[in-house]
């Protein structure tokens, strides 16, 4: 995933700055689960109150990436699925039997394939492949979780023998050191915002919790075969019981009953809130020389990504705005840390301008704009008047 980090505008003469209002989708936090041979993902509100959120697939692990994409380990068809907020499904890997499945902070998604002596994959938002670990030399890996270091936690379910099972987790460039062992059938984990581990223990009906320093205590015990493991955004516990079709929650560390239902639980997740930057803009004084107007953005993350810088003049002084002075032939130019990239004076001239999205076309044709794809890194626009004008200008950045 890419992101504006920040904006920072460097003006001469500063009428208005601000940034876009959020595009934000309404407020997160019901709870998903895998539904395993019940062929469907379900979809739980604060209340327990169980939906359908799709159905017609064997589906156990689940992430979200942090624009609420739902993302579903299913190994019966040897996929991983990307279902879309609105319920739009569709095949994000393939050839995989994925067991669990995880998000750094990236946005890059982490996925065990179980085929063989199990190894754990990367895919890039788009969906590029690579692998981040060859070989993990059996043991049946089952979960996977991210702490707020990037550091990766695998669970090992083991020969389903009491004490044969084990934690081990990867630093980001790979490499693996242990963190428990002698547990029975370890499943489901998550981080808490201590980078505290919890484990879920099937076997013995126990969670477990690791310091980030790997001293072991039990959270609770007494479970029915507790499988998968969610936090919500309160820091709250849900845990799937395998064996008694529960799901239940932790306030306060108190086991308190959420939902009962006649199919299984798979994996857990909670819907993120989200919420995108969908562009930043400042309004100035254009002068000319060291006075024309320079926005900076940067843009983060691993893949390339779309953006359409807009230089404004002549809209500003039409209903609504009727903004007096304003610069009647803006100018644009785009700049990387090293140099010019590319240049726009009268946004129609662009070779690629019928690829603006209509409701984003400049109203004016003196107006400039820049549609780009840009790698991570730095980048200013610089605003100026054509031919050495001054006025009134608007500069925009829109994440496409």
């Amino acid at each position: 995933m890419k992101k504006f980090v920040f904006a920072r505008v460097l003006l001469c003469t500063l009428l208005t700055a601000g940034v876009a209002p959020l595009a934000a989708r309404a407020a997160a936090g019901d709870l998903y689960d895998g539904g395993l041979n019940a062929l469907a993902i379900y979809k739980f509100n604060s209340a327990g109150t169980r939906t359908v959120f799709k159905s017609g697939t064997y589906i156990d692990w689940l992430a979200f990436d942090s624009k609420g994409n739902l993302f579903a380990a299913a190994p019966s068809d040897n996929v991983i699925v990307k279902i879309t907020p609105t319920g739009v499904q569709t095949n994000f890997a393939t050839g995989i039997t994925p067991a669990g499945i995880a998000f750094d902070a990236v946005g890059n998604l982490f996925a065990i394939n179980t085929a063989g002596a199990g190894s754990i994959v990367k895919y890039t938002p788009s969906g590029t492949m690579t692998t981040f670990v060859s070989s993990l030399g059996g043991g049946a890996p089952t979960g996977l979780a991210f702490d707020s270091n990037g550091t990766l936690y695998v669970s090992f379910s083991g020969n389903n023998t009491m004490g044969s099972g084990s934690i081990a987790k990867f630093a980001p460039n790979g490499t693996k050191s242990p963190v428990a062992s002698g547990l029975f059938l370890p499943a489901g984990l998550t981080v808490d915002g201590a980078n505290n581990l919890y484990v879920a223990d099937v076997g013995s009906g126990s969670i477990f919790r690791f310091t980030p320093t790997g001293t072991k205590t039990t959270f609770t015990s007494g479970l029915n075969g507790p499988r998968s493991l969610a936090f919500d955004t309160n820091w709250v516990l849900y845990a799937g019981e395998f064996g008694s079709h529960d799901i239940v929650k932790f306030p306060g560390g108190v086991k308190t009953a959420f939902s009962h239902d006649d199919t299984f639980i798979g994996g857990l997740a909670f819907e993120p809130p989200t919420a995108q930057l969908a562009n930043i803009s400042t309004r100035a004084s254009v002068q000319t020389g060291q006075r024309v107007t320079i926005a900076g953005f940067i843009v983060t993350g691993t893949d390339a990504k779309p953006v359409l810088v807009r230089g404004l003049g002549p809209t500003l002084g039409q209903p609504p705005f009727n903004i007096a002075g304003v610069l009647q032939d803006p100018t644009l130019d785009l700049h990387d840390t090293a140099s010019s990239i590319m240049m726009n004076d009268d946004w129609q001239s662009a070779a690629n301008h019928n690829q603006i999205p209509a409701n984003l076309q400049p109203p004016d044709s003196r107006e400039s704009a820049i549609l780009i794809t840009l790698q991570p890194g730095n980048y200013t626009a610089i605003m100026a008047g054509k031919n050495g004008t001054t006025g009134i200008g608007l500069v925009e950045v829109y994440d496409m």
